[in-house]
């Protein structure tokens, strides 16, 4: 096409290459014809100096030309784009599992480290504006999805916003989150939820990529100590008893195999920090999804949650959460994050008083078990008792490079690029470890 500027520029470095294979061209026959008759193997260095510069003058033309028209106004943002995009399609796969509030937290982290993030979000909500579409219009539950993919978008803030947008009126809206809305309408127009969910990932521009731990909508039932069974994730948290044993209706939901071949390329799974019973639990009781953990050569790690969630594991320390975890993962989780600082005691009071307290950690326990514990300091500032996204990701990082299986020949350089960008970070007290520690 004319006008681009792009043909001239390509001339002058198809020149430059002409003039310096002339200018090489003695070598050249001395080496393609080694037995014919000895040549004068002198380079002409004028030809080979100007067409180099020719080749580098068209090479810059041609990249200027291009970056004029993708991003006029703003070259220097492109260049990083394509350094940073580099940086983390070499980053390692890494599967998080869950739902809720902790999850995202941990996805928004790990984005600037690489592209390969799969979140695997439980079935089994029920509650507030996601259980009101479940009922109207047997979907899977939107509510986490929506959170994850906000987590992962490189969209426009203003875009994010409107997917989080919870509206406050307006009779049936009221109480609806937009992103909701939007991916029950998404659902009808494309006929499948999962589709659903990769359509939405484009708008968004994800980084990533979300799946459903079932292919069908799922419901949660959950065992009290005195034997009765609750019926729906939303009900189990405010009965006030305490929990023995979940299981899903029905048993064996259909499930997507891309869940399960997600779990067995990683390079690292996470158990996200969540609701115990409501929101980890039901992921890993999808068929097929325990097993493949088993199965998998990756680090499989589990993050504590801060506080207990009062009328799901109120009383519970560190250790009752991974005996919970570990009945259908019996041995799988090699490593735990713990968090290892202060909390504010006006924070601690506040939360108190609706019955939630720190989750004890006994880390000691946890060695003896044969439990690798990486203790960081993994608190956000503000109001809330929340896990730090930047900090959680590069506790999480630091135990896929610490892994054997991050060292593998392939990978060394991809893993040594990480670790230097960890090293770079100002929070990170870790060093870089040597190959196969």
């Amino acid at each position: 096409m004319p006008g681009l500027r792009l043909k001239r520029w390509v001339a002058v470095m198809a020149l430059g290459f002409v003039l310096a294979l002339f200018g090489l061209a003695p070598l050249l026959r001395l080496i393609w014809n080694p037995g014919g008759p000895s040549p004068d193997p002198a380079i002409d260095l004028s030809a080979l100096v100007v067409g180099a510069g020719l080749g580098w003058f068209g090479v810059r033309g041609l990249i200027r030309s291009v970056v004029a028209v993708v991003a006029p106004n703003a070259p220097d943002e492109l260049a990083a784009a394509v350094v940073t995009g580099h940086a983390l399609r070499r980053g390692p796969k890494i599967v998080v599992l869950g739902g809720g509030t902790g999850m995202p937290i941990l996805l928004r982290g790990l984005k600037s480290y690489t592209a390969h993030l799969t979140a695997i979000v439980t079935s089994a909500d029920d509650g507030g504006s996601t259980g009101r579409l479940r009922a109207g219009f047997n979907i899977q539950p939107p509510g986490d999805v929506r959170n994850c993919l906000v987590a992962l978008s490189e969209a426009e803030p203003l875009l994010e916003q409107l997917f989080q947008y919870r509206f406050e009126e307006g009779g049936d809206l009221s109480g609806h989150a937009f992103g909701n809305l939007f991916l029950t309408a998404m659902e009808r127009t494309t006929g499948d939820f999962q589709t659903a969910i990769t359509a939405s990932s484009r708008v968004l521009a994800v980084q990533g990529r979300v799946l459903m731990a079932t292919a069908e909508p799922v419901v949660l039932w959950a065992q009290t100590s005195d034997g009765e069974w609750i019926r729906g994730e939303s009900k189990i948290s405010g009965h006030g008893r305490t929990i023995q044993d979940v299981r899903l209706e029905p048993a064996e939901p259909k499930v997507d195999p891309a869940v399960a071949d997600a779990i067995l390329a990683a390079e690292a799974v996470v158990i996200a920090p969540g609701s115990l019973w409501t929101s980890i639990l039901p992921v890993l009781l999808a068929p097929g999804v325990a097993e493949a953990i088993r199965t998998t050569r990756a680090a499989v790690i589990y993050v504590q949650n801060l506080m207990t969630q009062p009328g799901e594991t109120t009383g519970m320390g560190l250790g009752d959460h991974l005996r919970a975890i570990e009945r259908h993962l019996p041995g799988a989780v090699g490593w735990v994050v713990v968090h290892d600082g202060a909390i504010d005691p006006a924070l601690l009071a506040r939360y108190a008083t609706v019955g939630a307290e720190p989750v004890a950690a006994d880390t000691q326990g946890l060695i003896e078990a044969g439990k690798r514990v990486r203790r960081r300091d993994l608190l956000a500032p503000g109001p809330l008792i929340r896990h730090d996204s930047g900090k959680l990701a590069r506790a999480v990082l630091e135990i896929v490079l610490d892994a054997s299986a991050a060292w593998e020949p392939r990978r060394r350089m991809d893993f040594l690029a990480l670790a230097e960008r960890l090293r770079r970070s100002e929070e990170s007290p870790w060093q870089i470890p040597s190959p196969g520690a």
